[in-house]
């Protein structure tokens, strides 16, 4: 086992009364009515998350959206893949590449639209978080394939989208949002603090948005609980430790989230189930600066 420092207590939860979950429900739903995924996109979800689907399935969904599929073949093409040719049509792109990470790339094309232009605040900018995202889904691929769980492709997914309620708290509630970042400090949780400015914190909403999604459910866990694992007791704890582990190595590594170093180091439950030795983390480190450069191609190749 590891030798770590244990944590201090992160579980900053607090008991609502009634109303006051009332109008974070109601927050949530609002949030939701307007950051609904385009229906391309939950074609392919549902193509690729049905067993009976063949390709030329998911060649009708993607092309169903002209815009994502131009970027599935701009990212297909870059140094993300170091295919031996250039990659001319979907039908290939999908034989080569299968359905999985169709999906992943589907997604990523699309995920980057939320981020949008600007949004830059203190140390903060979109763009640092949507390379943070980026950043944490090839890490998490990273250890579930070092690992042999869970599925790499997932572990991207759930990696990739891990800080989805932060980006929505920025866009559809900025005042507070920045009122938060005007807080953070390196040995302050950022959960503490959204719970003490907004109510509830990013891990909340991204789930709840994830799962009208039609997310993975391992995936919905591990945004639900990727700062709070040892509150974990579900069927995925596999993914739920690969994504807290990723999270904190890509922060070590000073691809922040939010621009600050808040991520303490994961509890000893996470480190032994993912049998981490005291050397992993700096082997991880080290393999990481690779994997954040296809990370990097595949955040600017998703971005027009």
């Amino acid at each position: 086992m590891a030798t770590v420092t244990e944590p201090e207590p992160r579980s900053h939860r607090r008991l609502r009364g009634s109303r006051s979950q009332q109008l974070v429900d109601e927050l949530f739903e609002r949030i939701n009515s307007v950051s609904s995924l385009p229906s391309a996109v939950m074609h392919i979800l549902a193509v690729t998350a049905d067993p009976q689907s063949e390709a030329a399935d998911l060649l009708e969904a993607v092309e169903g959206d002209p815009a994502i599929a131009a970027r599935i073949l701009r990212i297909v093409n870059s140094s993300f893949y170091p295919l031996q040719r250039t990659i001319g049509d979907l039908k290939t792109a999908i034989t080569l590449l299968g359905f999985m990470e169709i999906r992943n790339l589907a997604l990523t094309a699309c995920v980057s639209n939320l981020f949008g232009s600007g949004g830059q605040h203190g140390c903060y900018s979109r763009q640092g978080l949507w390379q943070h995202s980026t950043g944490v889904g090839a890490a998490a691929r990273l250890i579930a394939r070092n690992r042999g769980r869970p599925s790499a492709g997932e572990a991207y997914l759930a990696g990739l989208l891990h800080d989805l309620g932060l980006i929505l708290i920025d866009q559809h509630l900025h005042g507070p949002f920045c009122k938060l970042l005007d807080q953070l400090e390196p040995d302050m949780p950022i959960c503490a603090v959204e719970l003490a400015v907004l109510g509830f914190d990013h891990t909340e909403l991204g789930s709840h948005i994830a799962r009208r999604w039609q997310f993975p459910d391992e995936v919905t866990d591990a945004i639900r609980f990727h700062h709070e694992p040892e509150q974990y007791d579900g069927p995925h704890r596999d993914m739920v430790c690969v994504v807290t582990m990723a999270d904190f190595i890509c922060t070590l590594h000073g691809h922040t989230a939010l621009g600050v170093r808040n991520i303490p180091e994961p509890p000893n439950e996470v480190i032994d189930h993912l049998a981490f030795q005291p050397d992993d983390i700096r082997m991880f480190q080290q393999q990481l600066e690779q994997t954040l450069a296809g990370a990097n191609v595949m955040a600017s190749a998703g971005v027009d």
